[in-house]
């Protein structure tokens, strides 16, 4: 095989590859067209899009640039020299998935858990050294914190840097799923079994619930305790909470609905980029995969003269 026709075949694939990569950027545009945008205080389980504030629930420091964020990424890449093609290779990258932060709006405020989630950010900070360039301080203490090398035998290797973050108090674009929280759910658990064990062992308290002073505990008497109980838990927990209506739930990634976004950008900037996408690879797609496949027909001979 010639090495024309390997990369006409190539290009055939690369049209291909678009050409459908373009619907599913389709497709993601007319569900975020579609869904309704929902206050925190009545959203309900299921895919949700939110708009709202950046809140901190965990202090974070982005790592390169040290800004105080409620996420951050990051990305290290080297410059590579192999025979006569280059690249940036990813040496190291990292993100702070692993730490919630609330979205609030004029209603409320609701939990997002990052994890798993598709971000479209702009980068915050971008550094490339070269010649005359050094690395600052920050990058320095970093990189050798980490254990990560970044001098060769001439000096210095060439490198890039790049970092993204989300401030605390920064309009965000939440797409995701609404869902219990499961840890909420079993802290609330083990409270109530704690409180039904402090009654059974209060004989003055085990009275007050026998409600028909008959000296025994019946199952419709022992509901009416167990539900005034998970109330009296329920209430506790609400004035320790901001947004009471919403103590019990997250927004992350479904396990149905696999759909989860998490932007700085606006809905309508999504949309227009999306668009953007979409046009690009059908039609771009079609155009490469129509023409490189023309030329392929052509050179094997299996086009009519």
């Amino acid at each position: 095989m010639e090495k024309i026709d390997f990369y006409l075949m190539l290009g055939f694939g690369f049209g291909i590859f678009g050409f459908f990569w373009g619907f599913t950027r389709l497709r993601r545009k007319r569900l975020i067209e579609n869904i309704p945008t929902s206050k925190v205080r009545s959203l309900a389980m299921g895919l949700v899009e939110l708009v709202g504030k950046a809140k901190k629930k965990i202090n974070l420091l982005s790592p390169f640039c040290n800004v105080e964020c409620v996420f951050y990424r990051y990305k290290i890449e080297r410059y590579k020299k192999q025979g006569k093609s280059s690249s940036w290779v990813t040496i190291a990258k990292g993100d702070s998935s692993f730490a919630p932060f609330y979205l609030e709006d004029d209603t409320g405020r609701v939990l997002v858990s990052p994890k798993d989630a598709e971000f479209d950010l702009p980068h915050d900070y971008l550094y490339t050294t070269g010649w005359g360039k050094e690395l600052p301080q920050n990058l320095i203490q970093f990189m050798e914190y980490n254990k990560i090398s970044y001098r060769g035998l001439f000096g210095s290797h060439r490198l890039r840097f790049t970092e993204w973050y989300i401030c605390p108090d920064e309009s965000v674009y939440v797409l995701g799923v609404a869902k219990k929280c499961k840890d909420f759910l079993r802290a609330q658990e083990q409270k109530l079994v704690q409180k039904l064990e402090e009654l059974k062992n209060d004989s003055g308290k085990m009275k007050k619930i026998d409600l028909n002073q008959d000296g025994k505990i019946s199952m419709e008497e022992w509901d009416i305790a167990r539900k005034k109980i998970e109330q009296e838990i329920l209430q506790e927990t609400l004035k320790s909470c901001k947004n009471p209506e919403l103590a019990d739930v997250v927004v992350g990634k479904g396990e149905v609905e696999k759909i989860f976004i998490i932007s700085d950008h606006s809905e309508k900037k999504l949309i227009s980029s999306l668009a953007m996408e979409a046009g690009m690879g059908i039609f771009g797609g079609a155009v490469l995969a129509l023409g490189t496949l023309f030329f392929l027909l052509l050179r094997f001979g299996l086009l009519g003269s």
